[in-house]
């Protein structure tokens, strides 16, 4: 007798309640802040902290915001964020894998030492860097003013800076939204909440990366196995008692 298949489970849609509560933990006067309640009242958030940014947990003790450039300083974080989103697994995954020059200290090495064999301008670092400066100078200066050469989508063609007006500048969709994820407005919401929260994550882990190379020497990978083998002879206690000469 043929074999009946069980019926697959459909993946119940959220009921507009259940979407609701979702997005008052992290939007509104009753999200979530960065001290539990009793040590954090509504009273002492800044006015310019409503819950209307994603990721807002109230927390400005600076005060950086209070000049109405916090829409300004959430552009820089939302795009420092995804730099270091890329940076981490740009950092680790080369020197996990051992490929060569995959250790991030000693990245352009081979060219300061002028081993190449190539012609010195392609041994220059100055040249690298003055032609990455030039390329995001470029690509900077149309994101500030909201201009600048049609761009190209696969399956969905050229688009001009048209495309995006009245969209969110950091996260406009549209022409971008390749996978269609910011056709539910709810779930966009959402997404913004843990794009800022990984990438603030990504943010304090390429600190941490920058100051064991400082220290160490070594990249994360080489310190995650030596802590991992020794956990209470190598970390960052042991390592500030070792007189150490920085290596960058």
């Amino acid at each position: 007798a043929p074999v009946k298949k069980a019926p697959v489970a459909k993946k119940a849609a959220k009921s507009p309640t259940a979407a609701k509560e979702a997005l008052a933990k992290w939007y509104g006067p009753d999200r979530k802040l960065y001290l539990p309640g009793g040590l954090l009242t509504k009273a002492d958030l800044p006015s310019y902290l409503d819950g209307t940014l994603a990721g807002d947990y109230g927390f400005d003790p600076l005060g950086l915001g209070a000049d109405g450039a916090i829409k300004q300083y959430r552009v820089a974080e939302v795009i420092h964020a995804r730099w270091a989103m890329l940076a981490i697994p740009g950092v680790v995954i080369p020197e996990a894998l051992g490929l060569p020059g995959g250790v991030w200290t000693e990245t352009g090495k081979v060219f300061l030492d002028g081993e190449t064999g190539r012609p010195f301008f392609l041994e220059n670092p100055i040249v690298f860097a003055a032609v990455q400066v030039a390329l995001m100078a470029g690509v900077e200066q149309f994101r500030s003013s909201g201009e600048g050469p049609a761009g190209f989508v696969p399956f969905k063609g050229k688009f001009d800076e048209s495309a995006f007006k009245g969209l969110d500048p950091i996260n406009p969709g549209g022409p971008l939204d390749f996978f269609n994820v910011a056709s539910n407005p709810q779930d966009l919401a959402l997404l913004k909440v843990k794009e800022i929260k990984n990438g603030r994550l990504a943010m304090i882990a390429m600190l941490g990366v920058f100051v064991q190379g400082l220290t160490t020497g070594e990249g994360p990978a080489a310190n995650w196995g030596k802590h991992v083998a020794d956990p209470f002879g190598y970390n960052f206690v042991t390592l500030q008692a070792v007189d150490r000469t920085p290596v960058l």
